[in-house]
């Protein structure tokens, strides 16, 4: 195995071990790495011999952050001679239906900062392992788009106020808020996962499928790590407050009475920094994701995407993010009044 490769695949006994391996950009996903992704999976799919799948990261600092939005800017956004502009997303969003439907048990094991596509890749694992370091977000409504790799569909199925919360403010999950919304299946300490890998290699010679999950499930109970107070735990009852409403200017209203609470000002903030077009679909998009199957998600995350890429919102939050730095972009829609509802919900017709 080529340690310069961002993505690396190793058989241990019966499981394919495919690791992220990008750490300066913390694992940041990119065309190529998904392609790899794709061709070891389907490989692996075919071969007997292999019987179960683990995704890891070689990072210190993460599992993955997410895509890589400064290649995504300059190669394919920016890049007048690149006539296929959704490439990637094509490819990614291919990948991550591929992987929900894979004939094979896979295990992902989440550390440090999980977000974005790496969390669209490993969502649908048949198990997911993580550990006290996780930071799990979906912080697309600052780049100018929203939660997409059919993240959505989980988002969707969170109470109001705490989906509404992730999908607009882009809000963190740590481990203790992964396993009590049934996004993460087991919760355990980083200094064990060793321990539990090798069992995994172990068990995988004697079964497969279902019960080879049952029988690794079982011993990660063993490791199971008492939940903590998080941030949204601790917050609840606020975001509950100021989320649980019927429209976008609603959460405005609320938060604009009640200043005097440190949280409702940054959050305030927060949101005012952003394009209010992308939130108001965001707001609408989260009712609209209840109905809609996994599939039929990942396939509306491809249309809106390619509307954020037209409008030039996504466009210009990546530049002031990433490429400039700036944090100041100048959205299109810089006032919720501005925006027209019967656009965003258009947007949102399958």
């Amino acid at each position: 195995m080529k340690r310069d490769d961002f993505i690396i695949s190793k058989v241990i006994k019966n499981v394919g071990i495919i690791y992220f391996n990008r750490p300066n950009k913390i694992n940041a996903i990119n065309l190529k790495m998904v392609k790899d992704i794709r061709n070891i999976l389907e490989k692996w799919e075919k071969d007997d011999g292999i019987r179960a799948i683990l995704f890891e990261s070689l990072s210190d600092r993460g599992f993955c952050s997410g895509g890589d939005l400064v290649h995504l800017y300059k190669d394919f956004i920016t890049n007048d001679d690149c006539k296929n502009k959704d490439e990637l997303f094509i490819k990614e969003f291919d990948l991550d239906k591929y992987v929900a439907s894979y004939k094979k048990p896979i295990v992902s094991y989440w550390k440090g900062i999980v977000m974005g596509g790496g969390i669209g890749i490993s969502i649908n694992s048949d198990l997911i392992i993580c550990d006290e370091s996780v930071q799990w977000a979906m912080p697309e409504t600052s780049l100018g788009f929203v939660p997409d790799v059919g993240v959505g569909k989980f988002i969707s199925s969170l109470p109001q106020a705490l989906g509404q919360y992730l999908g607009l403010c882009g809000g963190r999950l740590a481990s203790p808020d992964l396993i009590k919304h049934g996004l993460a299946h087991v919760f355990i300490d980083s200094k064990d996962y060793e321990k539990l890998r090798e069992k995994f290699f172990e068990l995988s010679e004697s079964y497969r499928d279902n019960e080879l999950i049952e029988k690794l499930r079982k011993e990660a109970e063993k490791y199971k790590k008492e939940s903590h107070d998080t941030f949204v735990e601790k917050n609840y009852d606020k975001i509950e407050k100021y989320f649980c409403k019927d429209s976008l200017a609603e959460i405005y209203k609320i938060l604009e009475e009640n200043q005097e609470d440190e949280f409702a000002r940054d959050v305030l903030k927060n949101l005012r920094g952003k394009s209010q077009f992308i939130l108001a679909l965001q707001f609408e998009k989260y009712f609209l994701g209840k109905g809609l199957t996994y599939h039929e998600t990942v396939d509306l995350d491809l249309k809106i995407l390619r509307q954020c890429l037209e409008l030039g919102e996504m466009e210009e939050g990546i530049r002031a993010k990433m490429i400039d730095k700036d944090n100041n972009p100048d959205w299109k829609h810089k006032s919720l009044d501005e925006v027209k509802i019967e656009e965003v919900k258009n947007l949102l017709v399958k």
